[in-house]
């Protein structure tokens, strides 16, 4: 309990923090009454706390398994792990669920640890061995015993009740409101990074009671692997299914569309499940035929070698399984993983490609952020002269910047891949910088499984996946393309140019795409970017050259 209390207190003192600064500003700029920031956090977190479970059954239905106090009425092991794994936590039974689809998760809510709900989809269990079962029941179970459900319930509020505050503050004509609103929106943008911040350290909390109480920590790490693995499986599925069923005609997009609806109300719970899909697409792009823990390290030693990982992870609700691996190993628990060792995946990668990767991220990050300081500082904090020259001179320097982003972005080179797997595999990849890369597959699907507007693709050769991102500076292009012409590329063998990036998962962007029968569809974003760094440089320039005359 002091690890997870260590892990979870400085974000959630910062969320009460904020919502209480907020709220006296309030009270002080606002002629608000003392008790507001109280009252309204306390009826907020209320609602939330009374309906929060209902909801939740209402997106994700499930086949509830009866129990009668010591076993519950299923032939599967589940129902026994479950039962003991609750037994040991000195926790009530749970109401188990059983949830009719393919993607394996799962994940628990209520209110107390008596009204604790554990829903596991039936992918999960096809997937999974007993003992890797057992190591994703009992990280489920740390959950409950740790009160996770009703701490990020709670938590949950007070970025909603910042958002809520910065409108009213908005919507006043007080001179004071604007401070308000301005302090309240950008307390709400931090809470949200402190809220993911907290749900990252819940799971890394479960992910340790689950290694202590089984003593097998190399199961959850393989069950981890097995889930991203799965997720792949089944989101390429859904793309033959969508595919198939739109060939069919009216009804069949129709019934794909229903599809696409269903898979996208399960995706909505995805920060309560025990893997963020979005962190699987590395591992699940490494494994199209069959799992291989070589290609697993290989994918793992990107979010530990490459600064982009850390970054990113700020992003997710769930921290990287690599990172995930790694702080078990480090943990010091009898049971830490030894087989799956991210340690020894990181050993893996020299010295010299580590101090590469630190420094690439650091140029582009500059590259990345300089041209919107500048933008930024002008605008809003008028650094520049208040004069044609100045200002001309700041949106020249900025077009010049926004020019190297584009070139750090879209590299005019295009090297030959042997397999589409060995991309993950490059530690110089990031979201910034482009590696051009020329692929060679089979389109396999789109990127939103059954959604006719799509404009994505997937490749996929003998050793994996990856998606191609088809975009267009034209409004309503891409939805075209993805409406008359994406279709046609399906099930074709395609030779496709374009720059590889880590988001984390591994993506394309492309430059153009072609069958083996010729036909072609380009995308002109990387041209419309240079076009416009262009058109600022020479709009600065002007305005410079009118200033002095």
């Amino acid at each position: 309990m002091k690890f997870v209390l260590r892990r979870s207190l400085p974000s959630i003192a910062g969320l009460v923090g904020l919502l209480l600064t907020v709220g006296f500003a309030a009270v002080a700029f606002l002629d608000a009454p003392v008790w507001f920031p109280v009252a309204f956090a306390v009826v907020m977190v209320g609602i939330q706390y009374v309906v929060n479970p209902y909801i939740i059954q209402w997106l994700v239905p499930a086949t509830v398994i009866a129990h009668d106090g010591r076993r519950y009425a299923i032939d599967h092991p589940l129902g026994d792990i479950v039962a003991r794994r609750c037994a040991d936590a000195g926790i009530p039974m749970v109401k188990l669920g059983i949830v009719d689809d393919g993607n394996p998760n799962a994940f628990t809510f209520g209110r107390t640890p008596r009204d604790a709900r554990m829903w596991v989809t039936r992918g999960l269990l096809e997937r999974l061995d007993e003992r890797e079962l057992d190591a994703v029941v009992a990280h489920e179970v740390g959950h409950i015993k740790h009160w996770d459900f009703a701490v990020m319930t709670v938590a949950a509020v007070i970025p909603m009740a910042l958002y809520l505050a910065y409108l009213i503050a908005r919507g006043s004509d007080r001179a004071e409101a604007r401070a308000v609103a301005i302090g309240a929106y950008v307390a709400y943008l931090a809470s949200q990074l402190t809220l993911l911040a907290l749900s990252r350290a819940r799971e890394t909390a479960a992910d340790h009671w689950s290694c202590e109480s089984t003593g097998d920590g190399d199961a959850l790490a393989s069950a981890l692997v097995k889930i991203a693995y799965g997720m792949g499986q089944v989101n390429a599925a859904q793309k033959e299914e969508a595919h198939a069923l739109i060939a069919q005609g009216k009804e069949g997009r129709k019934e794909a569309a229903r599809l696409a609806a269903r898979s996208r109300r399960a995706q909505s719970m995805r920060a309560m499940g025990i893997f963020e899909p979005r962190s699987a697409e590395a591992l699940s792009a490494a494994f199209a035929q069959g799992i291989d823990p070589d290609r697993a390290m290989a994918a793992m030693r990107w979010d530990l070698a490459n600064p982009w990982g850390a970054t990113l992870e700020k992003l997710s609700s769930h921290p990287l399984v690599a990172r995930r691996i790694r702080d078990l190993e480090e943990s010091g628990l009898p049971g830490a993983p030894r087989q799956w060792s991210a340690l020894r995946a990181l050993s893996a990668a020299s010295p010299e490609q580590i101090f590469e990767a630190r420094a690439r991220f650091a140029r582009e990050l500059a590259v990345a952020v300089a041209p919107w300081v500048l933008v930024v500082g002008a605008v809003v904090f008028g650094l520049l002269p208040d004069s044609r020259f100045g200002m001309g001179l700041g949106l020249a320097v900025a077009g010049l910047l926004f020019f190297v982003k584009q070139h750090v972005r879209y590299p005019g080179d295009h090297q030959p891949v042997d397999e589409v797997a060995g991309l993950l595999e490059r530690l110089d990849a990031g979201p910034v910088a482009g590696i051009g890369v020329t692929v060679r597959g089979q389109i396999v699907g789109r990127g939103m499984p059954g959604y006719v507007l799509s404009p994505d693709l997937v490749v996929a050769d003998a050793s994996g996946f990856v998606p191609l991102l088809y975009r267009q500076p034209i409004p309503f292009a891409a939805a075209f393309f993805g409406l008359f012409r994406a279709e046609k590329f399906l099930g074709q063998e395609v030779e496709a140019r374009g720059w590889y990036r880590r988001l984390p998962g591994p993506v394309v962007e492309l430059r153009d795409v072609r069958t083996v029968d010729g036909r072609t569809a380009r995308s002109f974003e990387w041209v419309a970017r240079y076009a416009g760094a262009v058109l600022l440089v020479v709009a600065g320039v002007a305005l410079m050259l009118a200033g002095v005359a």
